[in-house]
């Protein structure tokens, strides 16, 4: 069976396919060519580096050697065309491409009208491209792409494809209230229709965070919805000595380094939480240091507070954005890592410092957890700047309890987010693929 894997939002598909390899099933991955963000680039996960955050968008990365089965749309290995088209030349070539697509490009009019048939030509190739499998795994809007290649397909969410994007024309998408349209009104209202008909199309819908149950209830597919997480590389991701990095980062002192992979945002990550924590905590504990991305929505918010409390010496803002193969050495540098006190659920980058042994402070709803897993993630479970200050003076006074909950971490991981649960998704498809076939058989007869 030939299996592709389609949109590299965060590396996650990438991972996902390299762990597939590892275990003997040799699937492709398929990038999205109008995706030029850098940490949707392959040699984001393997190179280490990092870039200013002003050069995230059509970056120019080093060569490194890649896998054979990264498939790029011809032209879009190194950066974009030297020149946008202008807008004319841009509609006749789209024009062109949505009467070569042909049906594809009409069930996209059907659906979400001429901003549709529009964007499925922007597309074409990638619809060309999935056409060529037996069943795609889907990120992003992937399951709309694989919809008009008319083919089998498991939908696995992130994040905002299930909980924002099908909701667009609706207008209670997650967070509304405070996180404004991120486009257009009536282009986003196309996505949204789009998004649901690829969801209608899944043969099932993996769910990698309990959170979108209720999105996905809303859209009427809970029952071909399927409990099953981020899968992470354990093999990459393992405690190992960065003895270099901690002196760089301690200036040469015997301290402790507290370090956030996740943007300033304090919305969506409640950074200024752990600030007013850490704050609290470092008046005992005066070797302590705060390692923080330097880049978000919210840094100039958070510049401000960091100096309110009076914690500028013992807090290092990271100018630039670290490729995944630099993060995992912060992880390993670190005695302590804390992701989000906001949202309720985990992301790659928890997994991840998880992996590494490393014990992780977040904020988990434990009835979103409640029956998921044998036990619950063995965390620091906090949320309020008092919960965190505590959970940090405990973790700076007990090396052994950082030994414990790191180990605790890394075994839990590996158990519920390593090799067992990719092998988990191509049970899945064969299993759609079966379905497809079957109702393909009935419809004959």
């Amino acid at each position: 069976m030939r299996i592709a894997i389609f949109d590299n939002l965060a590396n996650s598909a990438y991972v996902q396919a390299k762990v597939l390899h590892r275990l003997g099933h040799p699937v492709d991955l398929v990038l999205d060519p109008l995706d030029r963000y850098v940490m949707s680039d392959p040699r984001w996960d393997d190179l280490d580096l990092e870039l200013p955050t002003d050069q995230l968008t059509e970056p120019v990365l080093p060569h490194c050697e890649q896998p054979g089965w990264i498939r790029r749309q011809p032209g879009t290995l190194v950066v974009s065309d030297s020149a946008p088209a202008g807008r004319l030349e841009h509609a006749v070539r789209n024009l062109c491409k949505a009467v070569g697509l042909g049906g594809p490009a009409r069930l996209a009019l059907r659906q979400a009208g001429w901003r549709g048939a529009w964007m499925a030509a922007d597309r074409a190739w990638v619809v060309r491209t999935l056409s060529e499998y037996d069943c795609v795994i889907a990120y992003g809007m992937g399951p709309v792409w694989a919809a008009l290649a008319g083919v089998p397909c498991l939908a696995e969410t992130w994040g905002g494809d299930i909980t924002m994007l099908p909701f667009y024309d609706t207008g209670d998408w997650e967070g509304h209230e405070t996180v404004a349209l991120p486009g257009p009104p009536r282009e986003l209202a196309a996505q949204a229709k789009l998004q649901r008909m690829g969801y209608r199309h899944a043969g099932r819908i993996l769910l990698t965070d309990p959170r979108f149950v209720p999105f996905a209830e809303r859209l009427g597919v809970a029952e071909k919805c399927v409990h099953l997480g981020f899968i992470v590389d354990v093999e990459k991701y393992c405690p190992q000595p960065e003895a270099e990095l901690r002196e760089l980062l301690l200036g040469g002192s015997d301290g402790l380094i507290v370090f956030v992979p996740s943007r300033q945002d304090w919305y969506w990550k409640g950074s200024d939480r752990l600030f007013r924590g850490f704050a609290r905590a470092a008046e005992v504990h005066q070797d302590a240091v705060l390692v923080c991305a330097g880049w978000g929505a919210d840094l100039d918010r958070s510049r401000r507070l960091i100096t309110d409390l009076g914690i500028s010496e013992r807090v290092r803002l990271l100018p630039s954005a670290m490729s995944k193969e630099r993060l995992r050495r912060y992880y390993c540098a670190a005695d302590v890592v804390a992701d989000q006190f906001t949202v309720g659920s985990y992301g790659g980058s928890a997994l991840e410092a998880m992996s590494c042994a490393r014990p992780l402070l977040i904020s988990l709803e434990r009835d979103r957890f409640d029956g998921r897993f044998p036990s619950f993630p063995p965390v620091m479970n906090v949320s309020e700047p008092d919960e965190i200050a505590d959970a940090l003076t405990r973790l700076f006074d007990d090396s052994r309890l950082r030994a414990t909950l790191g180990a605790q971490a890394r075994e839990w991981v590996i158990a519920n987010h390593g090799p067992r649960l990719a092998q988990s998704v191509m049970d899945l498809c064969h299993e759609v693929v079966g379905e497809n076939a079957a109702r393909r058989h009935t419809a004959k007869r």
